[in-house]
């Protein structure tokens, strides 16, 4: 009875673990929890300035948008499919005090208005990212920035590249084409 209680859970633990880590790599939006010193450099890389609302495509926990509340004082908005980390991020923008400026959302961000993102940061394979950022850069203000940590966009110049060379910034400073002229 015991041993059959424990295989259960063990089995449970497997179904969420594959759940919430492995299944969401195969979608383009891999897992990955950062740690706080990472996440203040990524912050800093991306130039945030106070007042600047910066989106989290795939945000999981919140905390990239937590950190720049609390500590540039941004505004943010995570977009997450998972119902779970939503309500996990959710609960620590609250716990941190910063839930009247970070929103998480439990929405697929193929389908959202990105209109007044100062930035935009993404932890995205290749692959999606080579899907969703040209259907987005239409939509997009010319001076957005957008950072993607460990994968570049596909085709695009980087403006400004880390040393460890795993951060990526793009600027829309032309038009509507990253780094170009529209």
């Amino acid at each position: 009875m015991i041993l059959t209680a424990i295989s259960i859970l063990v089995l449970v633990f497997f179904i969420l673990l594959f759940g919430v880590v492995v299944l969401p790599a195969f979608f383009g939006s891999p897992w990955h929890p950062l740690l706080p010193a990472t996440i203040r450099k990524i912050l800093d890389f991306a130039q945030i300035q106070k007042g600047e609302k910066i989106y989290d495509l795939g945000s999981g926990d919140g905390r990239v948008l937590i950190q720049a509340a609390r500590n540039y004082g941004a505004s943010g908005v995570g977009l997450e499919i998972d119902p779970l980390k939503v309500w996990v991020a959710r609960k620590l923008a609250r716990l941190s005090g910063v839930d009247d400026r970070v929103q998480i959302l439990r929405k697929n961000f193929n389908d959202f208005d990105f209109k007044d993102a100062d930035v935009i940061y993404v932890y995205l394979t290749h692959q999606a990212l080579d899907r969703l950022i040209p259907e987005i850069l239409p939509y997009l203000k010319p001076s957005t920035r957008i950072v993607s940590y460990r994968f570049c966009l596909g085709n695009r110049q980087p403006s400004k590249v880390n040393d460890k060379q795993n951060l990526f910034m793009y600027r829309l400073d032309k038009g509507v084409n990253v780094d170009g002229y529209s």
